[in-house]
């Protein structure tokens, strides 16, 4: 859910003297590759007399009539409610009785999606379950593995059963930093890297030395001599062996990994395949390290829309007609919810992405007739110094979205102007009114309809 969703609950669901307290909401269902998560799309709040107060708390029919009534098309119900202690909360009788028997028949009867049940400590930590049917009229509990609130941070409930990382000597240096608690908020996150180039390959070798052990890596391409220079441990062996970037990247993994319980995935496909697109969904966070505005357009969608958040970055070098260099800057963004999108920030511009989906960006002729300012920011110019810049701030970006420390992930958007040397960060975090992204939020739209039409996504 949002934290905008979360902090209406907040305040609804723990009343003064611990009285308890109850909401319903609608979810739309998100479907990865290996994870299926209820996202909470609209919250439908008790009016005066929908439900009994006495400590505990009862709903009664005309509210459940209501929430049955107005539920929209391909939406599920979950039941919401608050407890007084803190932590991952189990369940009472009184509880069980009113998920199992009061509501999840009537739920997945007139839905056909599993009821989904969630509870709220006072310490703001949420525990979740869902109703599967197993036979008829008989319904079984499912927990969730987590429960994710987005916004400007990512907080993250994980069920008890989820083990703890294991912290290893080779890890001393990092916990000295930010702490054991942020430590397992990072490293039992799954996070993927899309493009495993010259700065995801940097990227990934960060995530794996700092001990993140759930790691997706999405790239289709393969390792070219012309990317030695600006791919981290690439060889010219490895050009010949007709690598592929994820490979690559996974087998450096493998050596550089503190973790001890490396949980890898690499996907060799486009984000923009259906393959590319599930493992996508299975992320807690992504970074964006393509250089495509047709990618980066989707990976935008679905920070929004599926509440995955996306740290992007991108480089621009500009040069003279003598070769000498003009300008170079580099910018580190954070988008989804609490965050301004790529195109309100000015780092995407959706004709770009028309010119790019219509391949006008392989064309030569066509990119030959572009302003040299045009020319420039589809050029890719990039040397490994800059990569190395930008992937470091984009894995600090990483650590303050999920620890809540913005003395090391920042305040918000960042540009670095290498002449006079000068960091500026943008001011404000939302999207522009009338924003086509952020009125996606929470939606998890169908997303088929962004990808390549080729078999194989790559064009």
């Amino acid at each position: 859910m949002t934290s905008e969703h979360d902090a209406v609950l907040e305040e609804h669901l723990h009343k003064e003297g611990l009285q308890e307290d109850l909401a319903f909401a609608y979810w739309r269902p998100s479907a990865g590759q290996h994870r299926f998560t209820a996202i909470v799309t609209e919250l439908v709040l008790p009016a005066d007399g929908d439900r009994l107060l006495h400590g505990n708390v009862a709903f009664l029919p005309q509210y459940l009539h209501r929430v049955l009534a107005g539920v929209p098309e391909g939406c599920g119900i979950a039941f919401l409610h608050g407890h007084p202690g803190g932590g991952w909360q189990g369940m009472s009788d009184d509880d069980v009785v009113a998920e199992r028997d009061r509501l999840a028949g009537a739920v997945g009867g007139r839905t056909g999606l599993p009821l989904v049940g969630l509870t709220r400590g006072l310490d703001g930590t949420w525990s979740g379950r869902a109703w599967i049917r197993n036979a008829p009229r008989s319904y079984k509990r499912r927990e969730t593995l987590s429960v994710r609130v987005v916004g400007p941070q990512l907080k993250t409930s994980f069920h008890p059963d989820e083990p703890l990382a294991k912290v290893t000597d080779s890890q001393v240096a990092t916990l000295s930093v930010w702490g054991e608690a942020a430590q397992q908020q990072l490293v039992r996150a799954r996070v993927g890297v899309v493009g495993l180039g010259s700065v995801g390959s940097l990227v990934a070798e960060s995530l794996s030395r700092m001990g993140l052990r759930r790691l997706t890596y999405i790239d289709f391409d393969k390792l070219e001599r012309r990317n030695l220079d600006r791919t981290a441990g690439s060889t010219d062996a490895d050009v010949e062996a007709g690598l592929l970037k994820v490979q690559l990247a996974a087998r450096n993994a493998v050596h550089s990994s503190t973790a001890t319980d490396l949980e890898l995935r690499p996907v060799p496909e486009s984000v923009l395949s259906p393959a590319g697109l599930a493992a996508a969904l299975d992320c807690d966070v992504l970074f964006s390290c393509v250089d495509r505005p047709w990618p980066r357009y989707l990976l935008n969608t679905l920070a929004y829309s599926h509440l995955i958040p996306v740290i992007d970055g991108g480089i621009t070098a500009r040069v003279k007609s003598d070769g000498t260099p003009q300008h170079v800057a580099w910018r580190i963004h954070t988008v989804g919810p609490g965050h301004a999108c790529l195109v309100c920030l000015g780092q995407l511009r959706l004709s770009d992405v028309a010119l790019d989906r219509a391949g006008k960006l392989d064309d030569p002729d066509y990119i030959e007739g572009l302003s040299d300012e045009d020319k420039a920011a589809l050029s890719g110019r990039n040397v490994f110094p800059f990569s190395m810049a930008v992937a470091a701030h984009e894995v600090l970006h990483l650590v303050g979205l999920m620890t809540g420390f913005t003395r090391i992930g920042g305040t918000g958007a960042q540009t670095y102007n290498a002449y006079p040397g000068t960091m500026r960060v943008r001011e404000g975090t939302a999207c522009a009114e009338g924003c086509e992204f952020a009125a996606l939020t929470a939606t998890a739209m169908g997303l088929t309809p962004n990808l390549e039409s080729s078999p194989l996504g790559q064009g």
